[in-house]
């Protein structure tokens, strides 16, 4: 293709084109005069309709370029995202740490456990929560630390016998869900199969071993106390 689009081999094919005709004839129209026209009348139209190389080498280069900037956009803007996302998620802990931290002085807990011993309970108060407070049971669900309490945790072994219920603790947290809804209800026991079919275990918030870790406690009296800030803005 670059030959033929030689500007000698453009005059040179002219002169052969000429030439050709001019021999044809003379000789009659012999056939290698015809062959020598055809061929430069070849050389003359691929000339002039065949694109040029150096054209097609600005367009590709120009492609790759393009697609050269294209992939370095591509590659600069993913970061940027990632940034934006990692910026976010700290900004939700920041807020998140705040809002525990201004609630810790807020929130009223109870723990009605017949255990004094529950390390739980020291545990909470270690962590800065100011409202901890624990009973080894109750005789009324009107008594004040019952209606101060924000969060209540129930043992459902061994309470709920000053009034005198049949399922101990799983009488007494259901009992307290139902007559105040607004407050948080756990209940928690050392005995897994303790009357699986107690209505308490669905009726009520959160339910736990009494062996968990006591993060598993906290993380509980953290995102309830959130709850309750939020409900109050």
């Amino acid at each position: 293709m670059e030959i033929i689009k030689n500007k000698i081999t453009l005059i040179i094919a002219f002169i052969g084109l000429i030439g050709g005709v001019v021999w044809s004839i003379q000789t009659n129209f012999n056939i290698e005069p015809i062959i020598l026209a055809l061929i430069s009348l070849t050389e003359i139209v691929g000339y002039f309709l065949l694109p040029n190389p150096k054209t097609q080498e600005i367009i590709q280069t120009k492609n790759k370029n393009e697609q050269n900037v294209n992939v370095s956009v591509n590659v600069v803007t993913q970061p940027t995202t990632n940034s934006i996302t990692e910026n976010q998620t700290r900004k939700n802990n920041i807020d998140r740490d705040t809002i525990i931290d201004s609630m810790q002085s807020k929130t009223s807990i109870l723990f009605i456990d017949d255990d004094k011993n529950f390390n739980v309970v020291r545990i909470l108060k270690d962590s800065n929560w100011k409202k901890v407070k624990t009973t080894v049971d109750i005789k009324s669900l009107d008594i004040p630390i019952v209606k101060d309490a924000n969060i209540v945790f129930v043992d459902i072994n061994g309470v709920g016998k000053l009034l005198n219920l049949e399922f101990e603790g799983l009488d007494l947290a259901l009992m307290l869900k139902q007559r105040y809804p607004e407050k948080k209800v756990i209940i928690y026991s050392a005995n897994r199969n303790n009357n699986s079919f107690h209505k308490a275990w669905d009726f009520c918030d959160f339910k736990l071993e009494k062996n968990a870790l006591p993060y598993q406690f906290q993380n509980l009296v953290e995102e309830y106390s959130i709850e309750l800030h939020k409900s109050k803005e």
